[in-house]
């Protein structure tokens, strides 16, 4: 298992983020639960292996928190039910699981992994704004427009992750811009993401709706250990002025 802390680097983080990868393996799926265990009774192998993976992964995350041998349950939405007090988001990809926690009363986080090499062009339209678009054929060349373009679908998941703890809302892609802000070799960077509409409803709760306009801040990893091509964080604070 690696740290990965470089992804909430300069976020602002409020109090601690654990965040960890770890390459998916089959020996994980006999430390399953039988609670964990029955949620993937029916899944292919694949399927198996990696959630296995990511309930080991978060686990080793917990532990750090203080919370040891939690049981990682899912919701009838298919969200983790995290213990009491932490925030969490699980992602895994044919070769590698990533996992972040911390203090559900200061934030929630949203991670996303992603081993391929390229977001094809033909599915731009479908995830992506128009300036979007015009921001990747403007600043990336043609040789790092397709890896860029998955960083940018990778940026909607996190952040798909990180604002439904809050809202518990289905948000489509195109309620988000996100502007990615690579450093200066570009294998690592800022996310912006712009939330485009309303989404959820403050009566249920004063921090349950993200108006439209509100920014979210979150980084990239390329390579961010030898079996994650991409790598996305997004952290939102509870405490929102």
């Amino acid at each position: 298992m690696q740290r990965v802390d470089r992804l909430f680097a300069n976020l602002g983080a409020p109090g601690a983020v654990v965040s960890l990868a770890t390459p998916v393996d089959d020996r994980w799926v006999a430390s399953l639960t039988e609670g964990e265990r029955s949620l993937v009774a029916r899944a292919m192998d694949k399927r198996r292996r990696e959630f296995a993976t990511g309930r080991r992964l978060a686990r080793a995350a917990l532990a750090e928190l203080g919370h040891r041998d939690a049981e990682i349950l899912s919701g009838p939405d298919r969200a983790p039910i995290w213990p009491g007090g932490v925030a969490g988001s699980i992602s895994h990809c044919d070769h590698a699981a990533l996992v972040a926690v911390t203090d559900a009363a200061r934030a929630t986080v949203g991670v996303d992994v992603e081993h391929r090499s390229a977001l094809k062009t033909e599915l731009w339209k479908s995830v992506f704004l128009a300036g979007e678009i015009e921001a990747l054929e403007r600043y990336f060349d043609s040789s790092s427009r397709g890896l860029f373009a998955l960083v940018l679908f990778s940026a909607k998941e996190a952040l798909y992750k990180a604002q439904y703890p809050q809202t518990t809302t289905y948000m489509g892609f195109s309620e988000l811009h996100v502007t990615i802000e690579p450093e200066r070799d570009r294998a690592s960077g800022r996310l912006v993401c712009t939330f485009q509409n309303d989404v959820g409803d403050a009566s249920r709760a004063p921090d349950a709706r993200f108006p439209a306009g509100f920014v979210a801040e979150g980084r990239y990893l390329l390579e961010a250990t030898e079996h994650v091509r991409v790598a996305t964080s997004v952290l939102i604070p509870r405490a929102r002025g």
